[in-house]
C-alpha cells in the first residue's frame, strides 16, 4: 500500500474518531423582562439545555452578581413539582422531580427588583438526577475569548423591554434563540449537526481510501492479463 493511500485511510479514521468525540453543545440562557436596571416586578426566564444522555435535570442553582437573593424571587412557571429554595452560594435554586432525559429546564420567575447595574452575571450550577453537575460559571478572559462553560450575562439598559444573555458563538441554534425566547423555543442540546458533518467527511475519506487500496490490485491484474 502506498504512503498516499495509507494517509487517506488514516485521515478518514481520524476524522471519524473526531466526530464521535465532539462535545455536546449546551448552555444556559437568561432573559429579563423588562431589561432595565432596577426594574421592579421583572420576569426572569431561565432555560437550561439538557445534554446528559443518561439522566434528566433535577436542579438549577443560580448565583447572580449583583446579588438576587431567594427571598426576592417567586416561581411563576416551571416543571411540575419544582420549587424555589435558597441557593448554595447565597442566590436561589429551582428544582424538584427530575425531568425526562433530554428535556430542557425552562422556568419563569418574578423578581421584586433587578439590580441597579448595567449587567447581571448569572453563575449557574446545573444538576442531573444521576449526580452529574455542569457548572456554567466561567467568564470571558482578558482577550474576550468565550470560555468552555460561559456564565449567562444579561446586559441591562434604561427603557429596554427585555434583555437576553447571548448564546455561545459556537451554538448552531444561537441566532434563533437569541432573536426570540417565546414559548416553544428550544436550545441545541448536542452538536448533532456538526458531528454529522464530521462523520460524513470521515466516511467519505475512508471509502475513497479503501477504493484506492482495493482498486489498485485489480487494475494491476487487469493490465497483466491484457499483456
Amino acid at each position: 500500500m502506498s504512503k498516499r493511500r495509507m494517509s487517506i485511510l488514516l485521515a478518514g479514521t481520524a476524522v471519524v474518531w473526531a466526530g464521535l468525540a465532539l462535545p455536546a453543545l449546551a448552555h444556559v440562557v437568561v432573559e429579563a423582562q423588562p431589561g432595565s436596571p432596577g426594574a421592579t416586578d421583572a420576569t426572569l426566564k431561565i432555560t437550561a439545555a439538557a445534554e446528559s444522555s443518561t439522566a434528566g435535570i433535577s436542579k438549577v442553582d443560580v448565583t447572580a452578581d449583583p446579588a438576587i437573593p431567594a427571598d426576592q424571587v417567586t416561581l411563576i412557571s416551571g416543571p411540575s413539582g419544582w420549587t424555589v429554595t435558597p441557593g448554595s452560594s447565597g442566590g436561589f435554586a429551582i428544582g424538584g422531580p427530575a425531568l425526562a432525559k433530554g428535556e430542557d429546564a425552562v422556568v419563569s420567575l418574578k423578581v421584586k427588583q433587578l439590580p441597579s447595574a448595567p449587567q447581571v452575571v448569572f453563575k449557574v450550577v446545573q444538576t442531573y438526577s444521576d449526580g452529574d453537575v455542569e457548572r456554567w460559571i466561567e467568564l470571558p478572559g482578558p482577550d474576550g475569548k468565550e470560555p468552555d462553560k460561559p456564565a449567562p450575562i444579561v446586559k441591562l439598559s434604561a427603557g429596554s423591554a427585555s434583555a437576553v444573555s447571548p448564546a455561545p458563538a459556537n451554538d448552531e441554534d444561537a441566532d434563533s434563540h437569541g432573536a426570540t425566547s417565546g414559548a416553544g423555543s428550544s436550545l441545541a442540546r448536542t452538536g448533532a449537526g456538526d458531528r454529522s458533518l464530521v462523520l460524513a467527511a470521515g466516511v467519505l475519506l475512508l471509502v475513497g481510501g479503501w477504493s484506492l487500496v482495493s482498486g489498485a490490485p485489480r487494475r494491476k491484474s487487469s493490465r497483466l492479463a491484457r499483456r
